[in-house]
C-alpha cells in the first residue's frame, strides 16, 4: 500500500514533496523518492519516537502510512505528533481490524454480509448453509494469508488443526461469482462528507486469483490482494459503499471489497486505509492521497471527481536496479 500510496503522489509532479520511509532498506519505494529513511517496525516500541524524530527533521505537514501496523500504531497518536496523520477515526479502525466485529457491525447497521462464525461455531454455519465455506483470520490477513476454500468437516477440522491461532479463525459463508467481485474506494472529507467514489471489477486471473476449488462442477474462488480488472460506474455498488461510509463515521480513505449477487451486494471486507489499487485509481484521474490532502490539509472543497472509466488495468511487476553504495546509506531516524 506504501508503494500504491508513493505512485500516486508522484503522479502530481513536484506539488508535494515527498519522503519515503520503510523498516527494510531492501525495498523498492524507497529508491523512487530523493529523501528516505529506515523507521523501526510499527510494533516496536522505538517506532513511535522515530516518527516524532522525523516529523520534526523534516517539517513533515501530513503522514500517509502504508501498512494496517502503522495505522494501529498512529491512530493511538492522533493529534499528538504536530502534524495531519491521514487515517480514520480509532472507533473505525477498531471495527474495520476485526472481521468478527465488522459482520456484526454491518448486520446490525442493515448491510448485507456472508454469515459468520467464530471457530468454534463452524458446525452452525455448515448446517445452514452447507459447504463450501471460507475460512480465514479474524485479523491480519494481509495478501490473503490463510484464507482457504473448505469443502467438507475434515477439511474445517484440519484447518484448525493447522492454522497459526485457531482462536483466532473464523468460517464464512461463500457468497457470489467471481465475475462479480468488485473493490471499491470511497474518498470521505474531514467533516464526513462522501468525496467521491471509484469501482474496479475485479478479473480473478494470474497475481489476482487466490484459492480456487471446483465442487460438483463448479468453480469457487477468491481474490488476493493483488487487484486487477475493469475500471467502472455501477450505480448499486457505489451507492451501498457510499452509505457503508457515512454510517462508519468513516474519515479519509476507506477501501471496500464486495461481491454481487442479483441485485444483493455483499460486503466481505472494510479497510480503512488506502487501497492496492490507489495508484491504478489514480493513473485515471481519482487520485486519492491528493483528494485527500487537499480536503483535509488546505480545506479546499472537492466533491466528485471527473475520473476516466471503461478502462482495463493489467498489472506486472517491474524492477529497479540501486547501486549498492546509495541502498547501504540509507539513513535510519
Amino acid at each position: 500500500m506504501g508503494h500504491q500510496i508513493l505512485q500516486a503522489l508522484l503522479l502530481m509532479g513536484d506539488k508535494y514533496a515527498v519522503i519515503a520511509t520503510d523498516m527494510e532498506a531492501f525495498s523498492y519505494g524507497l529508491y523512487q523518492s530523493e529523501r528516505r529513511y529506515l523507521v523501526p517496525r510499527a510494533t516496536d516500541p522505538a517506532y513511535e519516537a522515530a516518527i516524532r524524530r522525523l516529523v520534526e527533521l523534516e517539517k513533515i505537514d501530513v503522514i500517509l502510512p502504508g501498512t494496517e501496523a502503522e495505522i494501529l500504531a498512529l491512530s493511538k497518536l492522533r493529534g499528538e505528533l504536530g502534524c495531519l496523520t491521514l487515517i480514520n477515526p480509532p472507533d473505525v479502525v477498531h471495527i474495520c481490524s476485526n472481521k468478527g466485529r465488522l459482520a456484526s457491525w454491518l448486520t446490525q447497521n442493515g448491510f448485507h454480509t456472508p454469515r459468520t462464525v467464530a471457530g468454534d461455531e463452524w458446525r452452525t454455519l455448515t448446517n445452514q448453509v452447507g459447504f463450501p465455506v471460507v475460512a480465514k483470520p479474524a485479523e491480519n490477513t494481509g495478501g490473503s494469508r490463510f484464507v482457504e476454500i473448505l469443502i467438507s468437516e475434515a477439511e474445517v477440522e484440519h484447518y484448525l488443526a493447522v492454522c497459526p491461532n485457531p482462536e483466532n479463525a473464523l468460517f464464512q459463508e461463500y457468497v457470489g461469482t467471481p465475475e462479480e467481485e468488485y473493490t471499491v474506494g470511497v474518498a470521505i472529507s474531514h467533516t464526513g462528507e462522501i468525496i467521491d467514489s471509484i469501482a474496479l471489477r475485479r478479473k480473478l486471473t494470474g497475481l489476482s486469483l487466490g484459492v480456487t476449488r471446483k465442487v460438483a462442477g463448479q468453480l469457487y474462488a477468491l481474490s488476493t490482494g493483488y487487484s486487477q480488472g475493469i475500471i467502472t460506474r455501477h450505480p448499486l455498488v457505489q451507492a451501498v459503499c457510499e452509505e457503508l461510509a457515512v454510517k462508519l463515521g468513516a474519515r479519509g480513505p476507506l477501501n471496500i471489497q464486495c461481491r454481487l449477487d442479483g441485485d444483493t451486494v455483499h460486503i466481505f471486507e472494510v479497510h480503512p486505509r488506502f487501497s492496492g489499487t490507489t495508484s491504478i485509481r489514480a493513473a485515471a484521474s481519482f487520485n486519492e492521497p491528493d483528494l485527500l490532502i487537499r480536503d483535509f490539509l488546505f480545506h479546499e472543497p472537492v466533491h466528485r471527481v471527473d475520473y476516466q472509466t471503461d478502462l482495463v488495468a493489467i498489472r506486472a511487476f517491474s524492477n529497479l536496479l540501486v547501486p549498492l553504495a546509495t541502498l547501504e546509506g540509507v539513513k535510519a531516524i
